[in-house]
């Protein structure tokens, strides 16, 4: 009775081309939505809740079997968009501490489409990928970051090329 309340059965909405569908999925007590899509590019957490705007990285291993989600390893240190992307996908990062980062894409059948060793960051850095010459399709971004003291971390991005 209380979801009939919430979500009417009749709904009306504005349809945009080119679109993104989101599906969300999970386990135990997580639910994932979308409104709409958005140009920004942020990641925020507060009380055990998580919101990203642009496509919704995934949080679980069911689909793709990838632990290794980027919001999860990096959370705000490191961000990607607009996503979906046509051309152009801007990598922000944000580190205290200094250390050697590295970017690789893979294609949806695993073949590495892209390599992009950057170096010794510090602070903060900033890079445009042009991605016009790949085809349409979803690629998964992963970064590696080795920080001078401790361990390294590698999160996984799931980015769609339109």
């Amino acid at each position: 009775m209380l979801a009939t309340f919430l979500f009417p059965s009749i709904t009306n909405a504005q349809t945009l081309i080119p679109f993104t569908f989101n599906n969300g999925g999970g386990y135990s007590n997580t639910l994932d939505w979308s409104i709409g899509e958005s140009v920004s590019i942020a990641h925020f957490t507060s009380l055990g809740y998580s919101l990203n705007t642009g496509v919704l990285q995934p949080t679980t291993t069911i689909t793709t079997s990838i632990e290794e989600y980027g919001p999860v390893v990096f959370g705000d240190k490191i961000i990607m968009g607009p996503n979906p992307t046509s051309k152009l996908l801007r990598i922000k990062a944000s580190f205290n501490e200094v250390g050697l980062i590295t970017f690789q894409m893979f294609n949806s059948k695993s073949n590495n489409v892209l390599n992009y060793d950057v170096g010794t960051i510090f602070s903060k850095y900033e890079k445009d990928l042009y991605l016009e010459n790949l085809p349409a399709g979803i690629y998964y971004m992963r970064v590696s970051f080795k920080p001078s003291t401790g361990n390294a971390k590698t999160g996984i991005y799931k980015i769609i090329k339109l």
